[in-house]
């Protein structure tokens, strides 16, 4: 193999590796985005991710709130830690299919 082939599968490799930086959550699969609730409406939790960002999430009927003891989405207080498990749609954002608060929660 000369050095302008080598060079040019070395070029492609970085190219492939780099491009697959895309964005978190992908179309489609399950989520884990782990933060501390900012706002909860029984519509949407807003938190701050570990990275610092401002994420906003879509609850529905469907979405399991699992906290000991039992909780509504919109009874859960800013500052609680908690890990929704979420779903990206496209052009429709991240829904919750399930929030699981951390231990700290019951001493709130």
């Amino acid at each position: 193999m000369d050095n302008r082939c080598a060079a040019t599968l070395l070029m492609f490799a970085v190219f492939a590796i780099g491009s697959g930086a895309g964005p978190l959550a992908h179309e489609g699969h399950a989520h884990k985005v782990m933060g501390t609730v900012t706002m909860a409406a029984a519509d949407h939790v807003m938190l701050e991710d570990t990275n610092g960002k401002k994420v906003s999430i879509k609850v529905t009927k469907d979405t399991k709130v699992k906290a000991t003891p039992p909780v509504k989405v919109e009874d859960i207080k800013p500052g609680t830690r908690v890990v929704v498990t979420a779903v990206e749609e496209k052009g429709k954002g991240m829904t919750a299919t399930a929030i699981q608060l951390g231990s700290d929660a019951a001493a709130k």
